[in-house]
């Protein structure tokens, strides 16, 4: 689900007034464009008025094939049917057959519990090419392993589209946080509207006398104004890295927990930021609230090095904040790296992750041939760690090109966030995109109907289908009664009727001659 987004920046206008024309669209969105988002008419449907919702509803159907029995399948806000027609293959719809689209369908599943990694290999050919994909879980059981100090930065978004639900489910998160902290760790507090402020201006030891001090900086946050999220960033990123510890003791671990609902239109220039500031530490989104913006989450995690934590209710607070902590805590397997036959595979990321527990990672890749094995290696807790699959035993699957074209084609664009020239990746995603004929940013997909239901003189109209607004969001907070989106339009437009009336009264009075 995607909710209305913040629009950052100056309107752009052309001398005529009108909206700035992008790719050869002016948009029809509820949204200017802007010097800091050119797309922004794009990206702002309309919305439906309170009293008004539930035209939109979604069929969905999933067919899970994991490759291993399962300990653990249901999704998290809606009510589904789960099958089993097979050992170890699965078959989950919705209950009531379609749903209202107001907020982001989660499947849940775990392996049965166990204390080793799982490996599963599935492969598929297409054309004269084969192509892999390579799951690995973590145990169900985290290991146990040496606790390390911690710098954790906290930032909060307390911006209008936080109101409600949202903002009282990030309270909850932090003080959970702050529970989780222990003597010898560090810890920032950090929240942003319009503007970002630090509670201690710099990280502080815990005790008694800070973790009073943050309980009761909670209490008081509240939701209002824009989502200015670069100033945010650069206060947590541009902070003091974790001091070097003396001589024997265990070197910090510097961490910026964000908790968001992402919901912004300036993305590129936050994943950019990202990438030229984390230095050594890694960065953990948490997406709050029904209908947080995934796109920006996990590929602020994958710029930041962490894990994407979403909580979609209240009571997924205490659960996920402690699962997310556990994380930060000890990472099940270190300086991952995967070995295929020969080196003749073009992979997908080609940079693996640490693994955490709860967060499977999937590598993808594009073989010559199907022979020979993929060897993993790693580290788990302070001893190296290493696994083999054979290529030709895993089962086949449908589709794995098309997810392998996907991250070659995030990847790039990826490379254009960090400067990359806009030509040479577009030709390159354009060409992948049309070979798996998938959705990109520079190719769509067309149906043409062949049955005319038009006059062939009589020109063509676009109209914007209106969306649901997200479950729990409160519509006066996020819009006010004029189309602003979660920003301080109304502040200014209040400072800008004082100020007109300041004039009238400050007007010198008129003289009427007498005759």
């Amino acid at each position: 689900v995607v909710g209305p987004r913040y629009i950052p920046g100056a309107p752009v206008e052309t001398a005529g007034g009108d909206e700035e024309v992008v790719d050869g669209f002016a948009g029809t969105g509820w949204a200017q464009n802007t010097d800091q988002v050119p797309d922004a008419a794009r990206i702002t449907p309309p919305v439906l008025p309170p009293g008004d919702g539930g035209r939109n509803r979604v069929e969905l159907r999933v067919d899970l094939d994991p490759g291993f029995e399962l300990g653990y399948l249901d999704s998290s806000y809606h009510d589904v049917l789960i099958r089993e027609p097979e050992p170890a293959h699965y078959e989950v719809e919705l209950r009531d057959g379609s749903t209202l689209a107001n907020r982001d369908f989660e499947l849940v599943w775990r392996p049965v519990p166990g204390q080793e990694v799982r490996a599963a290999l599935f492969s598929e050919q297409v054309g004269d090419a084969t192509y892999a994909l390579l799951l690995v879980v973590p145990p169900s059981v985290a290991s146990a392993g040496r606790r390390l100090p911690r710098e954790t930065i906290f930032v909060v978004d307390v911006s209008g589209s936080m109101s409600g639900a949202s903002i009282e489910q990030a309270k909850i998160a932090l003080r959970k946080a702050l529970n989780r902290l222990e003597p010898g760790d560090r810890f920032e507090m950090i929240s942003f509207s319009d503007r970002a402020a630090a509670l201690f201006g710099g990280a502080v030891p815990v005790d008694e006398s800070s973790l009073r001090r943050a309980r009761t900086w909670i209490s008081h946050l509240e939701a209002e104004g824009g989502t200015e999220m670069l100033s945010a960033l650069r206060l947590a990123l541009e902070s003091e890295t974790p001091a070097e510890p003396e001589a024997g003791a265990a070197t910090p671990v510097g961490q910026v927990v964000f908790i968001t609902d992402g919901d912004v239109g300036n993305e590129e220039a936050l994943f950019s930021y990202i990438e030229q500031h984390l230095g050594t530490r890694r960065l953990f989104p948490v997406g709050i609230g029904s209908a947080p913006n995934a796109h920006f989450m996990e590929r602020a995690a994958r710029f930041g090095r962490g894990a994407f934590t979403y909580i979609g209710k209240p009571e997924e607070v205490e659960e996920r904040m402690a699962s997310l902590f556990k994380k930060l805590e000890a990472p099940q397997l270190t300086d991952l790296e995967a070995v295929w036959p020969d080196g003749a595979a073009e992979v997908w990321p080609d940079r693996l992750p640490d693994l955490y527990q709860g967060e499977p990672i999937v590598v993808t890749a594009r073989l010559e041939v199907l022979a020979g094995e993929v060897g993993l290696t790693g580290r788990r807790g302070q001893q190296p760690w290493s696994m083999k699959l054979g290529l030709a035993g895993g089962g086949t699957g449908s589709g794995i090109d098309k997810l392998w074209a996907r991250r070659k084609i995030a990847a790039l664009m990826d490379d254009r966030t960090l400067g990359a020239e806009e030509a040479a990746v577009r030709s390159e995603v354009v060409d992948i995109a049309l070979a798996h004929h998938l959705v990109s940013k520079y190719t769509s997909l067309v149906a043409v109907d062949v049955t005319p239901v038009r006059p062939a003189g009589e020109s063509l109209e676009t109209a914007p289908v209106p969306t649901e607004l997200p479950a729990g969001w409160n519509h006066e907070a996020v819009f006010g009664s004029l189309p602003q989106g979660a920003t301080a339009g109304r502040a200014y437009l209040l400072g800008g009727l004082l100020l007109i009336l300041a004039a009238l009264v400050l007007r010198p009075g008129r003289r009427e001659r007498v005759r």
